[in-house]
């Protein structure tokens, strides 16, 4: 990699809506501002630093966002009118009994997230339900912010040459909204330092943390299956083999103790979801609520969702003309499987957020995504606080049609990395490195012939110049011919660079470096088109 960022990753000169946004603070980039000149391990600390900071002024304004409940009370149907509810306070009468244990309170919860839950209900003070769930809240309110600055920096660490992107994480709206109603920022966190270590060729660390992820919220398998996928285009299953293995025993071994004293504690979670019926955000429900229930088949369609990831995620990760990034390939999956889940609460929105920061999208794309999800966001509350009081409440077609088009939403950033993925040129010096002899030798044959024709064209247009009278003593004719000369030399080690879509994020030409910088492991490999689409 190289030791520098190049100048063109600066955001506000790459992307419009970032150059109008910092038109606050000065406007974009000069350009005739130099790139700072630091080393790679280095460079994305400044842009981590105001990040993390403004990643704190994000979630207090979640905190305002549900200031109504924190003063009046987490109350039916009050908390859904101010669309101030959060799963929080739910749980801050937890007690001292560890939860997965005989005669503990049930939690639906996974494991990891369930034991921190019952960690920070242990720093709440005795008093009234009302106490006690103001301080349950606020005690996560600081730890969400502390995990949304870690948050934060992983990803900017993750892309150091792009650090910029982790604004996609610190300053989205999704985050003001989504942030405090659940705790799958825990989750979250944990995942994004997986796909850090895995970028790092950490793979018995980035298996430790995915393990831990997966206790925690179970969309880091679709991660894990995304990386599955690229290692058999690369030729890294082993690789894989190491990081799926060691997720596997993190698994087991935090999972034992709680197996052993109380096995029908630790799954009672996972059977509750898969006994469950669609709930607020899935598309099965919106076939219910028109009148086409699919109940008795839902288990089969949620399963089917996970195969067709599977297969569109191979699609993808196999027939590009060079192999997509590690986040590209994880957004894609993850997209169809919560589509097409059980339901698609309002948190799901967290999981995209590091991955669109890896991935690099336009802000103008994360901007229409969010919006849509603001307004299922006040359409969902609406809607449920409708059952008390169905004269105010939102009616069930507006509500099926507002999560269609949430649905649609999710789609669109599905069809945006598509098209950012396979506009990318494919990785030439490995292509020409595979090259067969038969054909490397007609391709220097056709160089040669080429380079003969340009140079006997120069000759005459020089001879012709001549016969006209014209003078060959100027500077900028005999400097542009020898230029043009000597940049249509053709080397066989190094074949013409191709042309980058303007469209795209101006990326720099070093053809033998790898494009993603989650690659890991895989960079570097064999980059062999594996299902070639005519």
């Amino acid at each position: 990699m190289s030791p520098h960022a190049p100048a063109s990753f600066a955001p506000t000169r790459i992307d419009p809506v970032a150059a109008s946004a910092s038109e606050i603070i000065g406007g974009p980039l000069g350009r005739h501002a130099g790139p700072l000149r630091r080393a790679a391990r280095s460079a994305w600390q400044p842009a981590a630093a105001v990040l993390v900071g403004l990643s704190s002024l994000t979630v207090a304004l979640g905190v305002l966002q549900k200031g109504h409940c924190f003063t009046k009370g987490w109350n039916n149907p009050d908390q859904f009118w101010h669309a101030c509810y959060t799963d929080l306070p739910v749980s801050s009468g937890l007690g001292h009994a560890m939860p997965y244990l005989s005669g503990a309170p049930h939690l639906d919860q996974p494991l990891v997230s369930g034991v921190v839950m019952w960690l920070v209900g242990l720093a709440v003070p005795d008093g009234t339900v009302s106490v006690q769930q103001q301080w349950y809240f606020a005690l996560w309110a600081v730890l969400i912010t502390v995990m949304v600055m870690a948050l934060v920096l992983v990803t900017a660490a993750s892309v150091p040459r792009a650090p910029w992107r982790a604004a996609h994480v610190a300053l989205s709206p999704v985050l003001v909204l989504a942030g405090l109603i659940s705790v799958d920022l825990l989750g979250v966190l944990l995942a994004s330092v997986a796909l850090w270590a895995w970028g790092r060729n950490k793979i018995y660390l980035a298996g430790l943390f995915m393990g831990l992820a997966v206790l925690a919220r179970t969309y880091p398998l679709v991660l894990l299956l995304a990386i599955g996928l690229l290692a058999v285009r690369s030729g890294k299953v082993g690789a894989w083999a190491r990081l799926a293995g060691t997720t596997l025993v993190t698994c087991l071994v935090v999972s034992l103790p709680f197996l052993v004293i109380n096995l029908d504690g630790l799954l009672a979670v996972y059977r509750g979801w898969w006994r469950g019926t669609p709930s607020y955000g899935s598309l099965w429900m919106v076939s219910g609520l028109l009148g086409h229930g699919l109940e008795s088949r839902l288990p089969v369609l949620v399963l089917l969702g996970w195969l067709a990831a599977l297969v569109v995620g191979a699609l993808f990760a196999f027939s590009m003309d060079r192999r997509p990034g590690v986040a590209e390939v994880s957004l894609v999956m993850l997209v169809i499987v919560v589509v097409t889940g059980k339901s698609m609460p309002v948190q799901a929105g967290l999981w995209l957020l590091p991955l669109i920061a890896l991935v690099g999208l336009k802000w103008r794309d994360h901007l229409i995504w969010a919006g849509f999800e603001a307004t299922y966001f006040v359409s969902v509350w609406l809607y449920i606080a409708g059952q008390s009081k169905p004269d105010r409440g939102m009616p069930s077609g507006l509500y099926s049609v507002i999560t269609l088009l949430r649905v649609a939403a999710w789609l669109y950033l599905l069809v945006q990395v598509w098209r950012v993925a396979r506009a990318r040129p494919p990785a030439i010096t490995s292509e020409h490195a595979e090259q067969e002899p038969a054909e490397q030798e007609q391709a220097e044959q056709e160089a040669v012939e080429q380079e003969t024709v340009e140079q006997e064209t120069v000759e005459q247009e020089t001879v012709d110049q001549v016969a006209a009278g014209q003078e060959l003593y100027d500077e900028d004719f005999l400097l542009g011919s020898a230029g043009e000369d000597s940049s249509r030399q053709v080397s066989v080690d190094q074949p013409p660079v191709s042309h980058v879509s303007a469209d795209l994020e101006p990326v720099d030409l070093d053809l033998d470096e790898e494009a993603d910088p989650l690659a890991g492991p895989m960079a570097g490999a064999p980059d062999q088109v594996i299902v070639r689409i005519s």
